[in-house]
């Protein structure tokens, strides 16, 4: 961590990163949280982290354990019954083998609608 003759190395931003894996974002959260070392000001304009605080903090974050992913929420497997009680059949869904011509019968055809262009006023045709 710190040299021979008991000084501490000062870090630029490009060192943290390599040695965190962070980007400037997230440190800046990390930081506003609490939970990563603050800067410390070298010079006007410039500012620095203290080696032994970025290892102590990689340090802390191997000891602590990974959260447990969120659970998602299950959805129900089994149809929805109607107001009526009765259960709603399985929809079909359209044959995508088929072009948009051959199962014309099965879905309905989007066409876009023509751009509606006002007396004076430009075009484009894109």
């Amino acid at each position: 961590m710190g040299h021979d003759d008991g000084l501490e190395r000062f870090l630029g931003w490009r060192q943290v990163r390599h040695l965190t894996g962070l980007g400037r974002t997230t440190a800046w959260r990390l930081r506003q949280a609490g939970d990563f070392p603050d800067p410390v000001p070298i010079s006007p304009g410039r500012v620095a982290w203290r080696e032994g605080d970025i290892a102590r903090w990689n340090a802390s974050r191997e000891a602590a354990p990974e959260p447990a992913p969120a659970a998602l929420p299950i959805r129900p497997t089994s149809p929805r019954p109607r107001k009526d009680g009765i259960l709603a059949a399985p929809t079909a869904k359209p044959d995508r083998s088929k072009s948009p011509i051959e199962r014309k019968g099965q879905t309905r055809l989007r066409r876009r609608a023509a751009p509606v262009i006002a007396e004076g006023q430009l075009g484009f045709d894109f």
